[in-house]
């Protein structure tokens, strides 16, 4: 598959079809391919080349691909079968990959509840930025709204701002920097200082700092509602493979009105960005 590409997750559900035409949207933006991405576990006490194994997932991959045929519109689209746990094939595929997508519901393997196990650890494990469609997020790319962060002054939510100043050095956004629950889960004060350092480092880009009391689920919600991208450092930054996202993003990917783009240190790096 060639680097750069996003990587989808699919089941054959509606849920992933959303997710893929969304990808679509971002991959013609950006003028790279997709890869659709279809895992069938092993059942118990068959193994990877036991007869008719992969038959169901080939079948659901060679509808899905039928399926976008004529909505891919340029882009580029290849598919492929993983005999495998959905997590940890999307995981393998995030390594060469620009993105991966999933969506928030999916059926069979990929069920869970409303950011699914497939979903949520996908996002904490990968090896590439994970974007998650929320059901209430649009059905395609927004190529001019803002850039939303979660913001607390961290070193992990400095990185995502950095990606996020830098993405939207190339595309011409607004950072909004989202800092909430200011005295309690972040500092009394306005991060004003740390902000007035990134507006002077980066001064054709327009950064803002949104701070308030409320919870951060609230706030980037709220901030959601006119923004490309939520862009938020999981609680487990650390990157290691299974490890739960915290209890804000697992909120947010229910309630965001935009897609929720999360990054673990594992996964810092900058996606895929719309050319000129």
């Amino acid at each position: 598959m060639t680097e750069g590409h996003i990587v989808v997750g699919v089941d054959g559900s509606n849920d992933a079809r959303r997710a893929t035409t969304w990808a679509l949207s971002w991959a013609k933006a950006a003028g790279i391919p997709v890869s659709l991405i279809v895992a069938e576990p092993i059942p118990p006490g068959r193994t990877p080349d036991s007869p008719g194994l992969g038959e169901k997932a080939q079948a659901t991959l060679d509808e899905e691909i039928a399926h976008f045929a004529g909505a891919a519109d340029g882009v580029e689209v290849s598919g492929e079968v993983a005999i495998s746990h959905p997590v940890t094939a999307l995981v393998n595929a995030s390594q060469s990959a620009g993105a991966v997508v999933v969506g928030t519901h999916g059926k069979g393997g990929w069920k869970g509840t409303l950011v699914g196990s497939v979903s949520g650890n996908v996002a904490a494990a990968s090896h590439s930025p994970t974007v998650v469609l929320p059901t209430g997020a649009p059905g395609t790319y927004d190529p001019e709204g803002a850039i939303v962060v979660g913001y607390d002054g961290s070193e992990a939510a400095s990185e995502a701002a950095a990606l996020a100043i830098e993405a939207a050095a190339a595309e011409g956004r607004v950072v909004r920097l989202a800092q909430a629950d200011t005295g309690v889960s972040s500092p009394d004060e306005p991060l004003e200082n740390q902000v007035a350092e990134l507006r002077e480092a980066n001064p054709g880009v327009e950064i803002e700092l949104i701070s308030e009391r409320t919870q951060a689920v609230e706030l980037l919600t709220d901030l959601s509602r006119d923004a490309a991208f939520v862009v938020v450092a999981s609680a487990g930054h650390g990157g290691v493979p299974g490890f739960l996202l915290g209890s804000t993003t697992r909120a947010l990917v229910q309630s965001a009105q935009c897609p929720v783009l999360v990054l673990t240190r594992r996964s810092e790096k900058l996606w895929p960005l719309a050319t000129s």
